[in-house]
């Protein structure tokens, strides 16, 4: 029976604390919020500084020429017979 008013006590207690203090938590979600969009904001913006400088990496070193990927470059058709036998050992590996 002491146990129970002892649990009963502790847990009115616990309880209206948390009541009393309910201005100081919406204080904090908005902090954590807050903190939370500018780590987003951060992320995003190193995403698009990494995309750009990839993109311009990308045309310095290739140029405009364009690198064919194997499906598209089966459906490549050569123009001379060179192209033809490169193609040919590229896919035989010989």
């Amino acid at each position: 029976m002491k146990n129970k008013i002892l649990l009963l006590l502790t847990i009115i207690f616990v309880t209206a604390n948390a009541g009393l203090c309910e201005q100081i938590r919406t204080v904090a979600v908005q902090d954590l919020a807050i903190k939370f969009i500018l780590a987003m904001t951060g992320v995003i913006v190193s995403s698009l500084m990494i995309y750009g400088i990839l993109a311009i990496y990308n045309r310095i070193v290739y140029g405009k020429k364009r690198i064919l990927t194997p499906e598209e470059e089966i459906l490549h058709t050569p123009k001379t017979a060179d192209e033809a036998i490169k193609f040919f050992i590229r896919k035989n590996k010989l």
